[in-house]
């Protein structure tokens, strides 16, 4: 596999484990601009056994190296900038100005460090996946862009991906 497939598998395997951390699961089985469909199931207490919900959060996930996201190691600033590809940037648009969409559709970007050596350590009692994801929704005033190959974009240093992410976008959703 390429460096950057291998960077992409990393990256929903970072954001499957934590969403299995919080009892979600991914259920996605192609790759129409989502990389993951994230679910949860429910006890159903009448009957003893877990249901899937019929809510979701679809995620598209971009990978990047520490050289691609700007403004990351600087504590003055209070977002990180990104330059997400043109047809990536409208694909969010054009999903959330979808009539009748009702599954949101968040970008996640993982940031990686520069040295593929150091993108996971495995421990006797640790398995580390290095470094982190920020989350980012469309505006709902943006529209859609006619420049040639990149928007960049500025995500708030609050987006950073916790193990309550999951739990705080479903309950956008109640």
């Amino acid at each position: 596999m390429t460096d950057t497939v291998i960077m992409e598998e990393l990256s929903k395997s970072y954001l499957e484990t934590i969403a299995n951390r919080a009892g979600y699961f991914n259920s996605v089985s192609r790759d129409y601009g989502t990389d993951l469909t994230i679910r949860k199931a429910n006890l159903c207490p009448t009957r003893k056994r877990y249901l899937t919900s019929g809510k979701a959060i679809d995620i598209q996930i971009k990978a990047v190296s520490e050289r691609y996201v700007r403004h990351y190691d600087d504590n003055t600033k209070t977002f990180i900038k990104y330059d997400l590809e043109v047809k990536n940037y409208n694909d969010l648009i054009e999903r959330a100005a979808e009539n009748g969409a009702i599954i949101p559709l968040i970008l996640a970007v993982f940031i990686m460090p520069e040295n593929k050596n150091e993108w996971v350590e495995l421990l006797p009692e640790q398995l580390i996946l290095k470094k982190c994801a920020f989350w980012y929704k469309i505006p709902n005033d943006r529209t859609l862009s006619n420049n040639e190959s990149t928007v960049t974009i500025e995500i708030p240093k609050t987006n950073k991906i916790s193990l309550d992410f999951y739990r705080e976008q479903f309950s956008i959703l109640d």
